[in-house]
């Protein structure tokens, strides 16, 4: 029965600023859910490119052709 008083064991005035920021944790999970669940984490996502060269930014290297004089 002692277990259950937990008024005994804490100081005065401690349930409503852990209510408080129980509160605030769990507002704080909900706005990242709501943020991160319309984000697109699938590979199917196609970035649009830009007109010009891609350096220095290229993935994929091509060996320029040499010149014969």
């Amino acid at each position: 029965m002692e277990g259950l008083m937990l008024g005994i064991h804490l100081p005065a005035g401690w349930l409503w600023p852990a209510l408080i920021i129980f509160g605030l944790v769990v507002f704080g999970a909900l706005l990242v859910l709501l943020l991160v669940s319309g984000a697109r984490f699938d590979e199917s996502h196609v970035v649009p490119s830009t007109p010009g060269p891609c350096e220095p930014f290229c993935i994929a290297r091509t060996v320029a052709p040499a010149s014969s004089n």
